[in-house]
């Protein structure tokens, strides 16, 4: 069970506290006791459709939860309530139809954080991501986009860049900084090892990087192997234990975009691909980005992290909304301060 209905069914036991609806409280909480117990080891059962491997679905719990909400709309609509049966009916309807809302894109739609690194879920305000852009020291050193895990976001084309989602559950703003910021640091220093450095987005770039319309790249097979040995815009990855748990490849369409949304990797795989390996293949058949003006300025900044920030950077000036920077050895950037801040914060 998601996080996202434990995180509505909390949601729905506080509303049902304030309008001294025990009932639906105590069934809330009970949903929540039993959604956090340790799931038991399952055989998967796998069916093969042509060259596909796909799991079968089980619908049947993602509708017994939105008849659930239902009728806890209907039961909060006969106890008098105002919000809830509202509240409790959206949850409902929601869950009915979430492949649709998923494969739709509007469960992915983010807005920028003003003077942030930060995109916040437009559809979930508790839940937050940050488009972090991966820096190779060299085009050989593909071992730090080996070692990355989460989600993974491939822009191919003639300026090909790697991107990292990285997201959080928190109520405010500075508690998923804090929490983001934290995994950064401790992941920076590990890819830093590999050649690789991590650059957070500001949000406004971010967005402006998202907001594409894509489409489904449809080939008659989902499987990866053949999806990276052909020409793509956008391709996605949920990397797990440097296993690749799922994909989805896009092409950019020329309609207008309806806003900023993280692409969705919805195709699971049942015998996981080595992620070193993929981005073997990926490498050779679609080439990684170039190292530019940041590779060497990030590098700097991991190799002092023990020194003060101030000793490290030194402002150069204002161009626009960026700051230039440079580091003791000469290496100079734009950076927004957004950016400049997140940068203390993970090399420090």
């Amino acid at each position: 069970m998601g996080w996202g209905l434990r995180l509505v069914a909390a949601f729905v036991m506080l509303v049902a506290f304030s309008f001294d609806s025990w009932p639906i409280a105590l069934l809330a909480f009970l949903y929540l006791v039993f959604s956090l117990r340790r799931p038991r080891r399952q055989q998967v059962y796998v069916m093969r459709q042509g060259d596909v491997f796909t799991e079968p679905g089980r619908p049947w719990k993602r509708y017994a939860a939105g008849g659930f909400f239902l009728f806890l709309s209907l039961v909060s609509l006969e106890s008098g309530g105002t919000y809830s049966p509202v509240v409790f009916f959206l949850c409902g309807i929601a869950l009915f139809f979430w492949p649709r809302i998923r494969r739709s894109g509007f469960a992915n739609r983010v807005v920028p954080v003003k003077n942030s690194v930060l995109l916040r879920s437009l559809l979930v305000p508790f839940l937050w991501h940050a488009l972090i852009e991966v820096k190779l020291e060299s085009q050989d050193q593909t071992r730090g986009i080996a070692s990355m895990s989460g989600k993974v976001i491939l822009f191919a084309g003639k300026a090909p860049s790697v991107c990292q989602v990285v997201s959080v559950y928190a109520l405010d703003y500075a508690q998923a900084e804090r929490r983001i910021m934290r995994r950064l640091k401790q992941e920076s220093r590990m890819l830093s090892q590999r050649g690789a450095h991590l650059l957070p987005m500001d949000s406004v770039e971010a967005a402006g990087k998202l907001s594409m319309e894509l489409e489904r790249l449809e080939l008659g097979t989902d499987d990866l192997e053949a999806v990276s040995s052909l020409p793509f815009d956008v391709l996605t990855l949920r990397v797990q234990d440097g296993l690749v748990v799922s994909h989805r490849a896009f092409n950019v369409s020329e309609s207008q975009s309806g806003g900023p949304a993280i692409p969705a990797p919805d195709v699971t795989h049942v015998k996981q691909p080595l992620f070193a390996e993929m981005v073997q293949e990926i490498g050779e058949k679609h080439g990684w980005p170039s190292p530019d003006e940041f590779s060497p300025f990030l590098a700097a900044l991991d190799a002092s992290r023990n020194e003060p920030f101030a000793d490290r950077v030194q402002m150069k000036g204002e161009t626009g909304a960026r700051l230039r920077v440079e580091t003791p050895s000469g290496t100079q950037v734009g950076l927004t301060r957004p950016q400049l801040r997140a940068l203390a914060r993970i090399y420090g």
